[in-house]
């Protein structure tokens, strides 16, 4: 009877140590630290080459990584300070990009309103008889022409379309 006890007892300790094993490694742990560090210096190299950015699908790509990391580190009952360091830079980096992009909007809104203004005012002189020709364009109109086609591909597709038909017309007068 003792023995039975005895190894009832100690089933039960296997039993409760199996339910307490962890299911996570520190392979693991290095393993979803690393990709979210890689992400997060991903998103920070992005957001300085290009100013504009699909937020939202960055932001579930980011929590869905924060998520696998904090739940790897809560199984293994591991606190780090990485994760928030971490944290700390992806936030940093998306709140630059986010100022970048507007900065970017509203410089590009400035230089195709200049151009629009140029094109409104030459366009109706050219109903009257006057040629006008790429040589006739201002040169603050220029600048804004030349800054539009360096950042061409960076730009919203309604300006993309303003700028490609000004363009198209000024080549056919």
């Amino acid at each position: 009877m003792k023995t039975k006890a005895i190894l009832t007892i100690g089933a039960a300790v296997v039993a409760l140590y199996s339910c307490d094993t962890k299911n996570y490694t520190e392979a693991d742990r290095v393993q979803v630290t690393k990709n979210l560090e890689s992400y997060v210096d991903s998103v920070e190299n992005a957001v300085k080459m290009v100013p504009v950015h699909n937020w939202s699908v960055i932001d579930e790509r980011y929590d869905s990584l924060d998520s696998r990391a904090e739940k790897v580190y809560k199984d293994l009952d591991i606190e780090d300070d990485n994760l928030d360091m971490i944290e700390e830079r992806y936030e940093v980096a998306i709140k630059n990009g986010k100022a970048e992009a507007e900065n970017f909007e509203r410089t590009a809104d400035m230089h195709m309103k200049n151009v629009e203004t140029w094109w409104d005012k030459t366009s109706a002189e050219i109903e009257k008889g006057a040629k006008n020709t790429a040589d006739d364009i201002e040169d603050a109109t220029q600048e804004s022409m030349d800054w539009l086609e360096k950042n061409f591909d960076k730009l919203d597709d309604n300006s993309k379309k303003k700028y490609e038909d000004i363009t198209l017309k000024l080549r056919k007068d």
